[in-house]
C-alpha cells in the first residue's frame, strides 16, 4: 500500500463522491487507503454513504458525534492519525480532499510519492504540501496558494498565489505562505511534533492556521505546481448543493458570512488578514523573528520562486 492516504470529512454531501470526485478522477486507488469521517449526517445520507464506501473501498472512521470539536478539520486530522496508528498502518502523509476537487491524471498519487522520494528533505522540513488548483478564483485559471506576507502578493494576486511569473510553474516545488486549501497534504510526523490543534478554526482558513503554525516552528509549506486539482465547485448545484462559501450548516458547520475566524486569527497571529478587511502587516510581531514567515515577509514574488535551500 502507498504511504499516502486520502481523508474526506463529510456532512450530507455523499452524492458528490459519485457525482464529481470519483466520476472525474481517473486515479486507481486500489493501493491506497481512503478514509472518511462523517460529521453527523442525516440517516438518509448515512445510508447513501454505505453504498459509496462499498463501491469505492473506502473506510469510515468511527468518531464521537457529540464531541463539540468534531466539525473542525484539525480535530479530524487528529482522529485520522490516531486511527492510522491504532491500526499500525504505514502511512506518512494524509491528503485531505474536498469532494469537488478532482485529482488530475491517472497517476496523481504515484507522482506525489515520487516527489517525496526525490526530495527526502520534505520528511523533516515540510509540514504541508499544496497543489495547483484550477478554477477556484476564475474558470481555467491556476492558483497555487494564498497569503499576505510577501510584499507584492496583494498587488499581484489579491492575496492568492496567482498571476505568477512562468518560472514558478516550471519548478518541481516552491515555498508558499499557505497552501491552497481544497486538496492539501500534511506530514503526519511533523504534525505530531509541531501542531497544536486549534478548534477555533473549523473549515475556512483552517489550513492557513496549520501552515502558519508550521511556519512559526520553521517548518515549510510548499506547492508542487505539476500536480493539478480541478476545482469543480460550480457543478455542486447539479446535486442540490451550494458552494461552501454560500452553504448552510446542513453541509458545513462553519459560516463564511459570519467569518468567526477573523478575531481568532488576529488574536493568535497579530494582524488582520487581507480577506478580513486587513492587509499585509508592515512590521511583524516579535513572534515571527527568525522564522520562515519572517523570510517570506521579505521575499517579493518578483524575486522568483524560493526553495528549502533559500531558508539557510
Amino acid at each position: 500500500m502507498g504511504k499516502v492516504a486520502l481523508l474526506f470529512t463529510t456532512r450530507n454531501c455523499y452524492q458528490l463522491f459519485d457525482g464529481i470526485f470519483f466520476a472525474k478522477t481517473t486515479q486507481d486507488f486500489s493501493d491506497y487507503h481512503i478514509f472518511n469521517i462523517d460529521l453527523n449526517s442525516t440517516e438518509e445520507q448515512k445510508k447513501l454513504a454505505e453504498d459509496v464506501f462499498e463501491r469505492h473501498g473506502m473506510e469510515n472512521i468511527p468518531v464521537d458525534g457529540n464531541d463539540p470539536n468534531i466539525y473542525s478539520v484539525e480535530k479530524n486530522i487528529e482522529l485520522c492519525i490516531k486511527h492510522i496508528e491504532d491500526n499500525n498502518l504505514d502511512i506518512e502523509w494524509i491528503i485531505w480532499c474536498s469532494h469537488d476537487g478532482v485529482l488530475e491524471g491517472d497517476y496523481f498519487l504515484q507522482r506525489f510519492e515520487s516527489q517525496i522520494e526525490r526530495n527526502p528533505e520534505f520528511k523533516t522540513k515540510v509540514g504541508v504540501i499544496g497543489f495547483t488548483d484550477i478554477g477556484n478564483v476564475e474558470v481555467g485559471k491556476p492558483c497555487y496558494g494564498r497569503g499576505e506576507l510577501p510584499p507584492d502578493l496583494t498587488e499581484i494576486g489579491s492575496g492568492w498565489y496567482q498571476n505568477l511569473p512562468s518560472e514558478y510553474q516550471e519548478q518541481d516545488y516552491f515555498l508558499v505562505q499557505h497552501a491552497h486549501d481544497n486538496v492539501v497534504a500534511v506530514n503526519i510526523d511533523l504534525w505530531k511534533k509541531h501542531i497544536e490543534p486549534d478548534y477555533d478554526f473549523v473549515l475556512f482558513t483552517v489550513w492557513d492556521d496549520i501552515c502558519q503554525q508550521f511556519g512559526l516552528k520553521n517548518i515549510a509549506s510548499v506547492t508542487i505546481p505539476s500536480l493539478v486539482v480541478l476545482d469543480c465547485y460550480r457543478e455542486k448545484v447539479n446535486f442540490g448543493l451550494q458552494r461552501s462559501l454560500n452553504a448552510t450548516t446542513m453541509t458545513h458547520v462553519d459560516s463564511y458570512q459570519t467569518k468567526s475566524w477573523i478575531d481568532a486569527w488576529e488574536k493568535k497571529y497579530g494582524y488582520l488578514r487581507t480577506g478580513s478587511g486587513g492587509g499585509r502587516p508592515v512590521k511583524l510581531p516579535k513572534m515571527y523573528e527568525g522564522t520562515i514567515l519572517e523570510k517570506i515577509h521579505s521575499w517579493a514574488i518578483a524575486d522568483g520562486p524560493k526553495k528549502l535551500g533559500d531558508l539557510s
